[in-house]
C-alpha cells in the first residue's frame, strides 16, 4: 500500500471511530498535521501486532436520570462569624490564642489589666458589708425574725403594754376603793380624811394610766420609725449589692471569652496595646456549618424555592458533591448583574470547605432528564489535539475519542458528545495508551 493510500485509509478509520465533535475530515486533518494520525505506517502496525497488550480497567458509560437544574455560581461564606471585642477599656496583658486556634465556647481569648477594677470591687464589697451590719443591728433592735413587722409584738412594746395594763388595773382598784369609801361616808362609817386619801389614790392611778398610755404610744411610734429606718437600710443594701455586681462585671469584662465555639480567623491586637470596646481583638468563625451565597440568573428567579435541593462542587474537591438546600432568597434582584442571590446552609463536618472558596451549584428541579455519564477518571486533556478525550475498548484495541463534557457530579461527568451509553471506557492505564493500542481489559 502506498503512502497516499495509507492516508486515505487513515481518514476512513477516523470517521468510523465516531469523532463527531470535530467532524470526520477536520479531526483527521488535525491528526495528520500533528503527527497523531489514526493509522500508523505499515511498519509500526507490524510491531504493534507483536507487542504485549496494555492492562487497563474499564467501566461502562451509563445513562442516568438526573433532575433538571438551574445553574448558579457563588462563594463559601461563614455561617456564623463574629468580631470579638472587650467590653472594658484597658491594656492587654495576655492573649493565649492565635490565628487558626480552635476555641470552645467560654474559652479565654484575652485578658486586660484588672487591678483598678478589682480595687473598685473591694470598695463596693466593703460598703455592702457596712450596710448589711447596720441592717442587722436594726433587725435585732426590732426583734425581727421574719419579714412581717408588728410593733406591738416587740419586747419593748410588750413591756410598755404590760405597764399600761398594770396602771389600768391599779386605777380600777383605786376607783372601786373610792366607791366603797363613799358609800361608807354616807352613813358616817368612815372619816373624811380616809375618803380624801382614797380619792387622791384614784387620781394618782389615773395619772399613771395616762402616762403609761402615752409611753406605750411613743414606743410604738418609735418602733415604726425604726422600721422605716430598717427599710431604708435594706434599700442601701440593695444599692450596695448592685454596686458590687457592677464592680464584679467590670472585673469579668477584663477577661474576653469566646461567645461560641469556632476558629480564630484573625487577630487584631497584641500584648501591651490599649484597647476599647470599639476595637475588635480578634475574629471568630464557625466552620462546621457554612453558607453558600449563590447568584442565580434573574430569568430563573420564578423557579427558585426555599427548601430546594442544591448540589455544588468546588475545584479544590472536584469529586465531592456538596449537598444542601435553599434557606434564604434575597427579596431584591441585583440590577447591575441581573442576578438573584440565594443562600444555602451546608454541613462541613470534615472542614474541607473554607470561606472564600468558589463553587458551582445546581438548584434541582422536579423534572428529570436522561444524562449520559462516564467516570471522571476516563476523561483527560489531550494537549496535541487541544481537546478532552477518552479511550473506548473495541475488541482488544483502545480507540481514541474526542468528547465534549458537561457538568461533573461526584465521580462522574456528563458526556454531551463523543461517547454512547453502554460503551466501555478506560479508567486506569490511560497514560500508556495510544489510538489502536492492544489492551487487556478488566471491568471495574
Amino acid at each position: 500500500m502506498g503512502h497516499r493510500e495509507g492516508e486515505q485509509l487513515s481518514v476512513r478509520r477516523c470517521g468510523s471511530n465516531g469523532l463527531a465533535a470535530w467532524g470526520v475530515g477536520g479531526l483527521c486533518l488535525v491528526a495528520l498535521v500533528l503527527g497523531v494520525g489514526c493509522q500508523r505506517p505499515a511498519q509500526n502496525q507490524a510491531s504493534a501486532a507483536t507487542e504485549a497488550p496494555t492492562p487497563v480497567t474499564v467501566a461502562r458509560v451509563q445513562v442516568r436520570m438526573r433532575p433538571q437544574s438551574i445553574l448558579a455560581t457563588g462563594n463559601v461564606v461563614p455561617w456564623r462569624q463574629s468580631a470579638v471585642a472587650s467590653a472594658a477599656m484597658g491594656k492587654v496583658v495576655d492573649i493565649p490564642v492565635d490565628v487558626g486556634a480552635v476555641v470552645r465556647e467560654g474559652q479565654v481569648l484575652a485578658r486586660l489589666d484588672d487591678r483598678e477594677a478589682r480595687q473598685r470591687l473591694a470598695q463596693a464589697e466593703a460598703a455592702l458589708a457596712q450596710a448589711e451590719a447596720a441592717e442587722a443591728q436594726l433587725r435585732a433592735r426590732l426583734g425581727l425574725t421574719g419579714e412581717v413587722f408588728d410593733p406591738r409584738q416587740t419586747p419593748e412594746a410588750e413591756a410598755a403594754q404590760a405597764a399600761l395594763t398594770a396602771a389600768e388595773a391599779e386605777a380600777r382598784l383605786a376607783g372601786a376603793t373610792l366607791e366603797r369609801y363613799e358609800r361608807l361616808a354616807r352613813h358616817d362609817n368612815i372619816t373624811r380624811a380616809v375618803l380624801d386619801e382614797a380619792r387622791t389614790r384614784l387620781e394618782a392611778a389615773q395619772a399613771q394610766v395616762q402616762a403609761a398610755r402615752r409611753r406605750y404610744a411613743a414606743i410604738l411610734d418609735g418602733l415604726r420609725a425604726e422600721y422605716a429606718g430598717l427599710r431604708a437600710a435594706q434599700a442601701r443594701i440593695a444599692e450596695a449589692r448592685a454596686a458590687v455586681a457592677l464592680a464584679q462585671k467590670a472585673v469579668e469584662d477584663t477577661t474576653v471569652r469566646a461567645p461560641f465555639a469556632g476558629y480564630v480567623a484573625e487577630r487584631f491586637a497584641n500584648v501591651g496595646e490599649y484597647v476599647t470596646p470599639e476595637k475588635p481583638l480578634m475574629e471568630l468563625v464557625v466552620l462546621e456549618r457554612l453558607k453558600l451565597e449563590l447568584q442565580v440568573p434573574a430569568g430563573e428567579a420564578g423557579r427558585v424555592r426555599r427548601g430546594q435541593a442544591v448540589e455544588a462542587t468546588t475545584d479544590a474537591y472536584p469529586d465531592w458533591v456538596i449537598r444542601g438546600e435553599v434557606t434564604t432568597i434575597r427579596p431584591l434582584v441585583e440590577a447591575d448583574a441581573r442576578r438573584l442571590r440565594v443562600e444555602v446552609i451546608v454541613s462541613n463536618g470534615e472542614q474541607r470547605l473554607r470561606p472564600g472558596m468558589f463553587v458551582t451549584a445546581r438548584l434541582l428541579l422536579a423534572e428529570r432528564t436522561p444524562w449520559v455519564m462516564a467516570p471522571r477518571a476516563a476523561v483527560r486533556w489531550h494537549p496535541g489535539l487541544g481537546a478532552q478525550v477518552a479511550y473506548v475498548v473495541e475488541g482488544d484495541r483502545a480507540r481514541l475519542r474526542v468528547v465534549q463534557v458537561g457538568e461533573g457530579v461526584g465521580g462522574e461527568v456528563e458526556i454531551r458528545s463523543g461517547l454512547e451509553a453502554g460503551e466501555r471506557v478506560v479508567v486506569t492505564g490511560l497514560e500508556k495508551l495510544e489510538d489502536g493500542k492492544a489492551v487487556s481489559s478488566t471491568d471495574r
